[in-house]
Formats: C-alpha cells, sequence, structure tokens
C-alpha cells in the first residue's frame, strides 16, 4: 500500500470512527459541593476532576462555567454549552438528550435542631415549605408532590440564602446537596455562628440521579457516546474508586 493511500485511509478513519475531538463548554452550578463548587474562584469537585480524567480517553476537552443554576440551565438551553448535575425529567427530555446517569445525588433536608422531633418520616414533610434552587428539578416524586400541593416551594439562587430563610422561620426545611454545610460553612461568617442550631434529617425525600446533557438543537450525541463509552469503562478501575474517596474527604 502506497504512503498516500494509507494516510488518505488514515484521515477517513478518523472522521469517520467517532474520534473527532472537540472543546465543549459545559455549565453547571456554583454551589453543589461536594460534586461541583467554586473554589478560589475555579471550578472544583468530584466532576470537574472527573471530566478532567475522562479527556484523556475521549480526547475531548471539557471547560466548565459555573453560575448560579437557573442562569447555568439558561445558557444551556440557548445552545450555549451542555450541563452537567442535571436530572432527567419527561419535559427536560423532549428537549435534551442525556448520558447515562453519572452520580446519585443524595439531597439533604435541613432543619432547626430545635424543631427536628416534628420530622420523624416523610409524611410529616407534607404541607411544609421546602426552600429549594431556582431553576431546580428533584425528579417524579418530588415534582408530583409539589404540583399537588402536598409540597410547598420557595425558591432562591444561593444554598447560603436557604439556610438564612430556614433560620429565619421563612421555610421550614432547606434542600441541599450532599454536605452543604462542610463545605460552605468555613466561607460564610453567618452560617459559621449558626450551625449549631441547624440538624440534618435522618431520612430524605429526594435521592436523584445526575446526568450530563446538551440541548437537541446542538446535536451533540457523539460527544455524549464518547463520554459514556469512557466513564463506563473508567468505574471499572480503582483509580475510579480512588477519585470517588478523594473528594469524599473534602
Amino acid at each position: 500500500m502506497s504512503k498516500t493511500i494509507f494516510f488518505a485511509l488514515a484521515w477517513i478513519a478518523f472522521w469517520t470512527g467517532g474520534v473527532r475531538a472537540e472543546e465543549i463548554v459545559i455549565y453547571s452550578s456554583d454551589a453543589f459541593p461536594p460534586q461541583i463548587y467554586l473554589a478560589d474562584g475555579k471550578p472544583a469537585g468530584f466532576v470537574p476532576a472527573l471530566f478532567q480524567r475522562l479527556s484523556q480517553d475521549t480526547g475531548d476537552t471539557y471547560t466548565f462555567i459555573l453560575l448560579p443554576w437557573k442562569r447555568a440551565i439558561g445558557e444551556s438551553e440557548a445552545g450555549h454549552g451542555g450541563i452537567v448535575n442535571f436530572s432527567l425529567t419527561e419535559q427536560r427530555q423532549r428537549q435534551f438528550d442525556f448520558s447515562r446517569p453519572i452520580f446519585k445525588n443524595e439531597v439533604e433536608l435541613t432543619v432547626l435542631k430545635e424543631r427536628l422531633a416534628e420530622f420523624k418520616n416523610v409524611g410529616d414533610l407534607k404541607g411544609k415549605i421546602f426552600g429549594v434552587p431556582l431553576g431546580a428539578s428533584f425528579g417524579g416524586l418530588f415534582e408530583k408532590g409539589v404540583n399537588d400541593k402536598t409540597y410547598l416551594v420557595d425558591p432562591d439562587g444561593q444554598p447560603a440564602s436557604r439556610i438564612k430563610k430556614l433560620l429565619l422561620r421563612r421555610v421550614d426545611v432547606a434542600v441541599l446537596g450532599q454536605s452543604f454545610m462542610k463545605y460552605s460553612a468555613k466561607s460564610d461568617s453567618f452560617l459559621q455562628e449558626n450551625q449549631d442550631k441547624l440538624a440534618i434529617l435522618p431520612f430524605t425525600l429526594i435521592n436523584d440521579w445526575e446526568y450530563l446533557a446538551f440541548p437537541k438543537t446542538m446535536h451533540m450525541q457523539p460527544v455524549i457516546k464518547r463520554f459514556d463509552d469512557a466513564f463506563s469503562a473508567f468505574k471499572k478501575t480503582r483509580e475510579y474508586q480512588q477519585l470517588i474517596a478523594q473528594h469524599a474527604d473534602r
């Protein structure tokens, strides 16, 4: 085979074999520790570390832009990039292409410690006001409860604001990501001063699978497939377990 034919075939294989590396913009919240958050103005946490590692296998480069959650969703909906830490709902599935699940977010429900005895089980949450992230969705069970007014919601843009509403008794329950207080109280003097007044319920209403998604208008199915294939292989390695352990301890 001549060199000319060999390089021509190699070029065709590169562009038709799904190996087209791309620079991918991904939006998410600036306050979802330990999965993803801003630290010294830069994206940090398990998710950015995971994507950086998978970049070695997909060939794609991932640039994270972290914003208040509703703005992040809006930027992605406008076709400016993908979005991660994204729950799958029927409505979103009509608008977005989704990856396979990346992780389960065990959403913590925080209440005032002096009211802890009021909340013995999920049934005691009926009729209560939940402070929730603006623009967030938490899967079918919770969404159904919101729609039929079993649960009332008071959205806001930041977890710290949710905690302050709780302390002021404007909400009954603050919906937070896993281990929010562990990370955020370090940098917020108000939360530090009031942390002992708060308690996390020993049960949760929400166990929410999170995904990578792109608006269908972006036609990013090849990018999603590369991610899914690389992630499926990586999950079988000891390195993946080490990555989880590393970020769980922070």
